[in-house]
């Protein structure tokens, strides 16, 4: 791997110092693998670098670095922007069963067998800190994970096994729940109330906080760590420590 490509990795994607050394080496090569079978496009004038093709590669390789051969083949493009970015012609519901159409600021999303749009700004932050938790490529490429094999993400991505998918129905449901519950009732999370927009959103969120802020994760939601450490089959707290 190119040396600079290292200094990359050390510099925008914290987690990566605290990896050991088998675990750097395999992200090593993922990001190699990744950086070189992926679209990668720069938009509104963004010009493409290393730094910018590495930094989202490392960050994105983090959440697969306990299953074998998992590359987001079906994600065949990357586009990137220099700041927050306008999606036109969006659909929102208004309620009494009307539907407004308009233009939304975004930071990112992620399509079915289609692009990952990210904000390069927003993908800095969520990978030189924990930035309380935000993770802007975790979020897109967990959303990427649910929708292996199912265009409708529903939360709940393909299980490594029987045992993780009975515990994973157990828990993250009733996780859910109780998420929107607290921010129905305007009590503090640990976890961003966006997740209790959709079981999917949920997902992606709590992929943000297993990865960015193990440590409150494990001693607010105990099980819900758990659920998330037999699917990633990953401990982060062990190794991040944070």
């Amino acid at each position: 791997m190119p040396p600079n490509w290292s200094a990359i990795l050390r510099h925008n994607v914290w987690q990566y110092e605290r990896l050991d050394r088998k675990q750097r080496e395999r992200l090593d090569a993922w990001v190699r693998v990744f950086h070189a079978e992926r679209n990668w496009e720069g938009c509104d004038g963004l010009e493409l670098t290393d730094e910018i093709r590495v930094t989202i590669a490392g960050q994105a390789g983090l959440i697969v670095l306990g299953h074998e051969d998992w590359y987001f083949d079906r994600t065949p493009s990357i586009l990137v922007y220099p700041d927050d970015y306008v999606a036109r012609d969006v659909a929102r519901p208004a309620g009494g069963g009307l539907t407004i159409v308009g233009d939304e600021s975004r930071l990112g999303e992620a399509w079915y067998r289609g692009p990952v749009i990210l904000s390069w700004p927003d993908v800095l932050e969520g990978g030189q800190s924990s930035n309380g938790g935000h993770n802007l490529v975790i979020h897109e490429f967990a959303h990427q994970l649910d929708m292996i094999g199912d265009p409708e993400a529903d939360g709940e991505p393909p299980m490594p096994d029987v045992e993780t998918a009975e515990y994973w129905r157990e828990i993250v449901p009733e996780e859910f729940e109780r998420l929107c519950r607290a921010c129905g009732s305007g009590q503090p999370t640990l976890l961003d109330c966006y997740g209790a927009s959709s079981p999917a959103e949920f997902f992606s969120v709590a992929s943000e906080v297993f990865f960015q802020r193990p440590a409150a994760l494990r001693v607010r939601h105990p099980q819900l760590y758990e659920a998330f450490r037999r699917f990633y089959r990953l401990d982060p707290e062990q190794w991040l420590g944070a």
